[in-house]
């Protein structure tokens, strides 16, 4: 009985920290994410792009061909199932592991939870080609200078493994729809740096307004009021 006792205790005192844990990160989380950071004096250009969200996940959207770089010779249409280019493509970044065996929250294991949360899963990108967003409740509309927006390509191609000929280097996987494909990435997913991290430091990285540090999409987008869109 004692034995049963002691095990009790040290699973309760192990529970508890847990949630200290959990509740430390929220809450640092929570006051990290609304001090604003970034936005440039320099006037916004011609450059349209565009973040969209879901309700865990951020992503970059830019225009397929510019003057700057014509992304479908790093992100190949051949490699979606329509194999079709289309205006925009977007980009997303985060935990391997949890991209390719979660397309649906009710598809989380524990076990994919622990090796995402470890970083011991490798990273990948998520491209998607689609038409121009529309702007609304999980969509907004940037415009970029040239240096900004070379900023912006620097850093996405910095986040994937790319071939002797330049291409992103393309994981085998179905994807979750027929325009999009997941690359083999840089970095490493950790609770300091996710996905929603990742967008964050592209938008600080080419002088737009971010979050000091966020782990959630949301706060985002709340330096991006719909009204002024």
């Amino acid at each position: 009985m004692r034995k049963w006792r002691k095990i009790l205790r040290v699973a309760g005192k192990f529970a508890l920290w847990i949630v200290a844990v959990l509740v430390a990160y929220a809450l640092v989380g929570t006051i990290l994410s609304l001090i604003p950071v970034g936005g440039s004096a320099e006037p916004g250009g011609d450059v349209v792009v565009y973040l969209m969200r879901s309700d865990v996940h951020t992503d970059i959207v830019v225009p397929t061909r510019t003057e700057r770089i014509d992304w479908s010779t790093v992100v190949p249409p051949g490699d979606t199932s329509d194999k079709v280019a289309r205006e925009y493509l977007a980009f997303g970044w985060g935990s391997q592991d949890f991209y390719l065996n979660v397309p649906e929250w009710s598809d989380l294991t524990p076990g994919v939870a622990i090796k995402a949360i470890s970083g011991t899963g490798g990273t990948a990108l998520h491209t998607t080609y689609k038409n121009e967003p529309t702007v609304g409740a999980k969509c907004r509309r940037l415009s970029l200078s040239s240096a900004q927006y070379d900023a912006l390509v620097q850093y996405i191609l910095a986040s994937g493994k790319r071939s002797e000929l330049g291409a992103f280097m393309r994981i085998d996987h179905k994807g979750y729809n027929q325009s999009d494909a997941f690359y083999e990435g840089t970095g490493r997913y950790s609770p300091v740096f996710t996905c929603n991290t990742w967008a964050n430091s592209a938008l600080k990285v080419c002088g737009q307004k971010g979050c000091l540090w966020t782990f959630l999409p949301h706060p985002i987008f709340w330096k991006y009021p719909l009204e002024n869109q």
